[in-house]
């Protein structure tokens, strides 16, 4: 991983003016994602302004005939058929619909003119950024300064959205780590940034995250080391959960997780598991109910924004919350859009998994990767295709496969 100077990074002499402006505004956009809700979407909303009046887009447009854009045409299209035969009562299908324009930032990345601008740039700003707010969560914990949650996040989104990011950014250093040589600043620099990615990671509070997170560490182990891969990756299996329990706020996550799971053990079979509503781990029963809607409506689901309504009408007790969302990819898609969204959804997942695995090799490649895997595993808990924040990063490193095109179009 290089580390290069800010006049390195834009001093691209057979550049255009308008391509550097795009380039930086993405770039800005990588850098913003940790920090917050409003700094990416302002820089998000830049470079679509470059991207549509420079005349980016319409100079680019071979561009969106690759094939790979084939599946995600039918995501970002899904939510719109979805309206026309929704089941929503509480005005849902209108924001989830709204939210098909997260897709267009993928376009705006694919419009950049990688051949000139390397790629390689808007990956260290995303990590950048992702450093920069530890450091700010880091302050807090200082001078005890705490969200209404009582979270340290820095100036980081939602908890579970900047878990799942500290993750990539571990993955991706340590695919660095594997490519550096030995006892050099850039090294230490990286191994510096390794801890405090972990480090914020351990005082968030997202249990899901670190599911997914040890569920990763083989897959991490496997990409660092270079020589007796299996015994040295069950090592750290062994090691990096033990060293994740010297947190205290671990150590109180998984204590709660424990005592939810007891209660499902030991309480009446028509009560646990989901079967009825319950504080004690309330996924269950949005699993539970999105399974059940699915049964009933298994071909095209209830359409888009409709589980919320029909999870009500089948539990009406006023007593229970209502819920506007599965907290799981998959079953969000299937309440939504039945089998015909699952295959699309499934099919979109495989298209860009393939691409950037036979491009693994590059920081690009690793990075898609990386996002969309990490997307997968913590959208088991969360419906991250629906959040503002996950759902910028999967269309932006959607957008980021046409650095590796064989055939990119200038």
């Amino acid at each position: 991983m290089m580390i290069a100077s800010p006049k390195e990074w834009f001093s691209v002499s057979d550049a255009t003016f308008n391509e550097k402006a795009l380039y930086v505004a993405v770039l800005l956009t990588f850098f913003c994602l940790p920090l917050g809700t409003a700094p990416p979407t302002i820089a998000g909303a830049l470079s679509v302004a470059i991207w549509l009046f420079s005349g980016i887009a319409i100079a680019k447009r071979r561009v969106y005939r690759s094939t790979y854009w084939m599946p995600v045409y039918a995501m970002a299209i899904l939510p719109l058929i979805g309206m026309i035969y929704t089941h929503d009562k509480y005005g849902m299908s209108a924001d989830y619909g709204g939210k098909a324009y997260y897709w267009l930032f993928g376009l705006v990345v694919a419009a950049i003119s990688f051949r000139r601008l390397p790629a390689l740039r808007l990956v260290q700003a995303f990590m950048l950024g992702l450093a920069i707010n530890v450091f700010a969560a880091m302050a807090q914990i200082i001078f005890n300064l705490q969200d209404r949650y009582g979270q340290h996040r820095g100036l980081g989104p939602d908890y579970s959205t900047l878990s799942a990011y500290l993750i990539v950014g571990i993955m991706m250093t340590v695919f660095f780590l594997n490519r550096s040589q030995q006892r050099t600043p850039t090294t230490v620099a990286l191994w510096g940034l390794l801890g405090l990615y972990f480090f914020h990671l351990l005082i968030l509070r997202s249990r899901a995250s670190y599911v997914a997170f040890v569920l990763l560490i083989p897959f991490i182990g496997m990409t660092y080391f270079k020589t007796r891969k299996l015994l040295k990756t069950a090592t750290i299996c062994l090691l990096v959960p033990a060293l994740m329990m010297l947190s205290p706020v671990v150590r109180e996550r998984i204590k709660k997780t424990i005592h939810e799971l007891t209660y499902h053990v030991e309480a009446d079979a028509g009560a646990a598991w989901g079967n009825q509503y319950t504080k004690k781990q309330d996924r269950f029963y949005m699993w539970n109910g999105a399974l059940r809607i699915i049964r009933d409506h298994p071909l095209i689901g209830v359409g888009t924004g409709g589980y919320k309504t029909a999870l009500k009408e089948k539990d009406p007790d006023p007593n229970i919350p209502p819920q506007s969302h599965p907290h799981n990819n998959f079953l969000h898609i299937g309440v939504s859009y039945g089998l015909f969204g699952l295959v699309i959804f499934c099919w979109f997942i495989f298209s860009v998994i393939s691409k950037s695995w036979r491009n693994r090799t590059a920081p690009e490649g690793y990075f898609v990767f990386s996002v969309i895997l990490v997307m997968l595993m913590t959208g088991l808990f969360n419906t991250q295709i629906i959040d503002l924040g996950t759902a910028l990063l999967i269309s932006l490193a959607v957008g980021l496969q046409q650095a590796f095109e064989d055939s990119a179009y200038d």
